[in-house]
């Protein structure tokens, strides 16, 4: 499904559906710009109808055959291609993959990598621990303008859903839940090669919260001469005890936090809503303004998907 907003995400057209096969669930995945040609990707990956432990099915997937779908729009998501089969290259180490997520994916602009597409994945390679065994989170890249995708860097066992940004270096910034050690607080990786690969881990004390998925954008706008702005967004609580108890998997008071120092640390954080909250994502319109588009609710955190607009003064408490 898909909705668009033409004047900077005050109004909103009803949901239209992409594409609907009777015979899976079709999961959207990353939508990623390639700015060098104007296109818009949207990936998915389907499971059949009648799975009824989609977990389960992880693991049978990357057995079979890893594998996602994409849709292309060349006109600003008015109209869309057919959906194109796409089977990512295994990487060196025999990791394959395929998309996931519901957050953007990324174009490099910086470094040895500038025009490349990288988006989040599920990754599989027999054998491996996990959560579920074999499956664990990581990227997928393309340097054909999304002809062709690549397997690429892998994340620590019980990883899955991760949120990408390009830092000013050129390297990649990858938050990430992980399932199989919640210590309660978000995980993080660098990759230095253009997503083939990452160098660093670490934890996040300063991010505490569920495992669900986060929003993540750098910050482009004005007033000109900003430093260099990572925005993060996450609820930090658990669910709070209701008539109708939140999902599992749910959280509350869905917060933006702040980094002046590419996600080293977030010292700055509003609270965008309270109440029952779980995944989000992160958008800069060209003027400045930020957007943030999150699932909620008065009793589940599922019941409806809002966006809310703010400007960087109000993250930082300049004004009401």
């Amino acid at each position: 499904m898909l909705s668009r907003s033409e004047d900077g995400g005050r109004t909103w057209s009803r949901q239209e559906a992409l594409y609907a096969d009777p015979a899976s669930h079709c999961c959207p995945s990353a939508l990623v710009e390639d700015r060098s040609t104007g296109a818009l990707f949207l990936a998915f990956w389907k499971v059949p109808a009648q799975i009824v432990d989609i977990l389960d099915y992880f693991r049978i997937s990357g057995e079979r055959c890893a594998e996602f779908w994409l849709l292309k729009s060349t006109d600003e998501g008015r109209t869309w291609s057919a959906p194109a089969h796409i089977r990512p290259a295994p990487n060196a180490d025999g990791w394959v993959g395929w998309s996931s997520n519901g957050v953007h994916g990324i174009q490099l602009t910086r470094g040895t990598h500038v025009g490349r597409l990288v988006i989040p994945a599920f990754l599989y390679k027999e054998g491996e621990p996990g959560q579920v065994p074999g499956i664990r989170g990581g990227l997928l890249y393309s340097d054909d303008h999304g002809e062709s995708w690549c397997t690429g860097a892998v994340l620590p066992d019980g990883s899955d859903e991760a949120s990408l940004v390009e830092t000013i270096t050129g390297d990649i910034y990858i938050s990430y839940r992980r399932n199989t050690r919640r210590t309660g607080y978000r995980h993080y990786a660098r990759s230095t090669d253009g997503g083939e690969s990452v160098t660093e881990l670490g934890q996040h004390e300063d991010l505490p919260g569920p495992g669900v998925d986060a929003g993540l954008v750098r910050y482009t706008g004005p007033p000109d001469g900003q430093p260099p702005t990572l925005l993060y967004s996450h609820p930090p609580s658990r669910p709070r005890a209701t008539d109708t108890p939140a999902p599992r998997m749910g959280g509350s008071d869905l917060t933006v936090y702040l980094s002046r120092d590419e996600g080293r640390t977030w010292p700055v954080s509003r609270l965008v809503e309270p109440g029952p909250a779980r995944y989000s994502d992160l958008a800069v319109t060209d003027d400045g303004t930020i957007l943030c588009l999150y699932s909620n609710g008065r009793r589940r955190d599922l019941e409806k998907i809002s966006v809310v607009r703010f400007n960087l003064a109000w993250l930082l408490d300049d004004q009401p």
